[in-house]
């Protein structure tokens, strides 16, 4: 009798609590007063009225940050179109670049100089002759590596000057003039460049011929030092042409920083000479100083039109190139800015699943708030996400699943739509794709891009 009892008891105690965890109800249409199922109040404690504010503040932080995440989320899908929408233009725009960003300013070299060369006077006597040998500069004066100019410039220390290279200009030469006067032109400058060095080795301008000889069969270490020599050897008023030579063979060795600092000094030792101004505006334009470049090509329209009309070329690379950096450089800024955007949604979502775990440990497990025999509740369920692990008991090992269901929340927040690795995937391949479709010479200005582009709010165009 005393086991019927207990029995009895314990009966009607778990039936109580199995009402008391359900303390929320609505009215269905039907008339019936049913369960809501995705109440947050259905507590272990449900009389405990401080759990219950508490069970009320968590519902109310996590829909409410849910919301902001949403709106976070919305806005961030606009901003995806809008880059969308940015990316068909550039990609329209970059046609132009597979044209001209292969020129590297191969044109402006050989015009500025010519125009150089006809600047040279020889009177000097020239009886002396060796016909096979080189003009290497420095086997024909007596200097230290003291008396060289700009020894401090990182370009001219001994491991750079060793794995520096440069282009063949005689392959430009060809392009311009043919291999039979190509070849013709190096051999006569060797010729007067040994021959000028033998007789008059003190004379600039035969150092000025050797680096000019150098260039054209791709000697940057010769070339360097004769042209170097030449800017020693050099009068105030002639002093810009070996200068002029010097910074070119920087500006083609990649150097260009060293390269400005030369320049420069051309243009101030030379300023009312037009290939100066031509070389440092072709100098800011394969930097992308776009600006820079525009104001010296403007010098040179009224210092010389004719050599003006002969950088047509570099003008129409700066026009291409000009708009396709700021497009590009816009993108950047859209993509760093939108993956602040999805850190941001991320922390709202783990701050909202805080509150939706606090909200969980303090109910009844879902599945566990319905009679076996309420055949609709049942179904419902079913038709409902489910989490299920595996566990083993610790008696026989044996693996159980233990299953339980999501609510809504739940499921929206571990959707696709707020999955940060998929979101930084998606909005980082505006980024790789335009690395992709850009000719590889431009990929190097694309990473300096990147790298110095600020965050910048996506807003559309008004149409």
């Amino acid at each position: 009798m005393r086991h019927f009892m207990l029995l009895i008891i314990g009966t009607m105690v778990f039936t109580i609590n199995r009402i008391l965890a359900s303390n929320h109800y609505v009215i269905k249409e039907d008339g019936f007063i049913k369960r809501r199922l995705d109440s947050p109040f259905h507590l272990r404690q449900p009389e405990n009225l401080l759990k219950f504010l508490n069970q009320m503040h968590c519902n109310d932080q996590a829909e409410e940050g849910f919301k902001k995440m949403q709106r976070r989320r919305n806005r961030l899908d606009d901003h995806i179109l809008i880059t969308a929408q940015l990316m068909q233009q550039i990609i329209e725009k970059s046609k132009c670049a597979r044209i001209y960003v292969k020129l590297k300013g191969a044109g402006d070299y050989l015009r500025t100089t010519g125009a150089s060369l006809k600047r040279l006077r020889f009177p000097e006597k020239m009886e002396k002759d060796e016909k096979n040998g080189e003009p290497v500069c420095k086997n024909y004066i007596d200097v230290t590596t003291a008396d060289y100019v700009y020894n401090k410039l990182r370009s001219f220390t001994s491991e750079v000057v060793q794995s520096m290279k440069i282009e063949r200009e005689e392959h430009l030469l060809q392009e311009e003039f043919g291999l039979k006067d190509a070849e013709s032109v190096t051999e006569t400058m060797r010729n007067i460049a040994v021959k000028g060095l033998l007789n008059n080795p003190q004379s600039w301008k035969f150092h000025m011929l050797g680096s000019y000889y150098w260039r054209l069969v791709g000697n940057v270490k010769n070339a360097l030092e004769c042209a170097r020599l030449s800017v020693l050897l050099a009068p105030e008023e002639s002093r810009d042409i070996p200068l002029l030579s010097l910074g070119t063979i920087l500006v083609r060795a990649k150097m260009w920083d060293d390269a400005e600092i030369i320049l420069n000094a051309a243009v101030n030792n030379g300023s009312e000479h037009s290939e100066n101004y031509v070389a440092l505006a072709t100098l800011f334009a394969l930097k992308h100083n776009f600006k820079r470049a525009r104001e010296y090509f403007k010098i040179v329209e009224k210092l010389n039109t004719v050599m003006y009309s002969s950088t047509y070329t570099m003008r129409q690379y700066i026009d291409c190139l000009e708009p396709l950096d700021n497009e590009a450089s816009k993108l950047f800024g859209y993509v760093k800015y939108m993956m602040r955007e999805i850190k941001d949604v991320n922390k709202l979502r783990q701050d909202v699943s805080v509150y939706q775990n606090k909200i969980i440990q303090q109910q009844v497990p879902l599945a566990s708030r319905y009679n076996n025999n309420d055949a609709q509740l049942k179904t419902n369920l079913l038709s409902r996400y489910q989490y299920c692990s595996t566990r083993q008991a610790s008696d026989t090992q044996a693996s159980t699943v233990f299953c339980d269901f999501y609510s809504d929340l739940q499921m929206q927040l571990e959707s696709k739509q707020f999955d940060a690795e998929l979101l930084e995937w998606q909005v980082n391949h505006y980024k790789n794709r335009l690395f992709e479709r850009m000719p590889k010479e431009y990929k190097n200005q694309l990473e300096f891009l990147y790298n110095t582009a600020k965050p910048i709010l996506p807003i559309r165009k008004n149409t």
